[in-house]
């Protein structure tokens, strides 16, 4: 994306992005994909989950897809600091080989524990 359509939104692109392939491909509820966000400490209203799939849904899904094959093809884990709410926080997310976003969860806090254990959850979802 060349312009940022996410630019007067206090998540990450990454956060609304997953949240909104989790109630396309998923078909979960808002209040759902509200409950499974704050599971990986992401504090989010089903109201704005709602507004996220009116506002982004049809980019996001004109978005390629990866090839759902039996086959692993990589993984890979990245860490980045962002500002969600006024606070800064750390975000970890996964992502194939293609770019895709698997996975993602913030944290106040970074430490060797939390990376190891947001890992272990993303391998063993994938």
């Amino acid at each position: 994306m060349s312009d940022r359509l996410d630019k007067q939104h206090r998540y990450p692109w990454e956060v609304i992005e997953l949240a909104v392939i989790w109630y396309q491909r998923d078909n979960l509820t808002y209040r759902a994909v509200s409950d499974k966000l704050m599971q990986h400490g992401v504090e989010v209203s089903h109201k704005t989950v709602f507004e996220w799939v009116q506002k982004f849904g049809e980019v996001v899904s004109r978005k390629p897809r990866r090839a759902s094959r039996g086959l692993k093809t990589g993984l890979n884990v990245e860490e980045s600091y962002v500002k969600v709410n006024g606070e800064w926080k750390y975000m970890y997310r996964s992502t194939d080989s293609k770019g895709n976003i698997l996975n993602a969860v913030l944290k106040d806090r970074r430490n060797l524990a939390s990376a190891r254990s947001f890992l272990k959850r993303a391998t063993d979802e994938n």
